[in-house]
């Protein structure tokens, strides 16, 4: 490893070391020394880079992990989707993580208003772009459109509010309700000007009033 890769890794695992050692020691030896193939460690240690960056309040974009790693975006994309279809939790939990994570998307600024009836997403992770368009099509929406670039996702605002109803119905069944508040809470201000903010407020307050209560419009 070179130092900026040693820095990053100390980062994620600092306070950590022996926790990590022994997650990586058990799914080894459990399954016997020599059985398990390269690619099923590669996803093995990808895991445990998520799991521990985000124990550590950390986000490494999909270039980051990239440049980490050594390997291509593309590459990055898929040991995503395959540890979030592996190593998910239960059901409910799993689904209660991708609502969260997509509020967290908006509340962090990688919502943009293309028109009046359109919205773009910018969705790194492809475990919950999967997350969504099932949703989109269970609910008999028009399919994403990002024909343009994979993470560039294209949605109508009837779309969106269809998701954040689907979002706030499972928040609130699985008391969920805190972390979204807090989600939205902690970033939403600071990442929009104030006439997105007017626009996206209309948006939240006619899906998900019960979850943006205590989030202020004005200053």
């Amino acid at each position: 490893m070179n130092f900026k890769q040693k820095s990053i890794i100390k980062q994620i695992i600092s306070d950590a070391e022996s926790e990590f050692l022994i997650e990586f020691l058990d799914f080894f030896l459990d399954k016997g020394l020599g059985s398990v193939s390269k690619y099923e460690t590669d996803i093995f240690i990808f895991y445990l880079i998520e799991k521990y960056q985000k124990q550590k309040g950390k986000k490494l974009t999909n270039f980051e992990l990239s440049s980490l790693l050594k390997i291509s975006e593309r590459k990055i994309k898929n040991l995503k989707l395959e540890v979030g279809i592996r190593y998910s939790s239960n059901e409910e939990d799993d689904e209660l993580s991708s609502w969260l994570k997509l509020l967290e998307l908006i509340s962090e600024g990688f919502l943009e208003f293309e028109s009046a009836e359109k919205i773009i997403l910018t969705i790194e992770d492809p475990y919950l772009l999967r997350f969504i368009e099932h949703n989109l099509k269970i609910s008999k929406q028009p399919s994403t459109d990002y024909s343009f670039n994979s993470e560039r996702v294209k949605l109508k605002v009837s779309s969106l509010k269809i998701l954040l109803k689907k979002a706030a119905e499972a928040l609130n069944m699985v008391n969920g309700k805190s972390k979204a508040e807090q989600t939205l809470k902690s970033a939403i201000r600071k990442n929009y000007g104030e006439e997105a903010i007017k626009v996206l407020f209309s948006i939240l307050k006619d899906t998900i009033p019960g979850l943006i209560t205590g989030v202020k419009l004005t200053s």
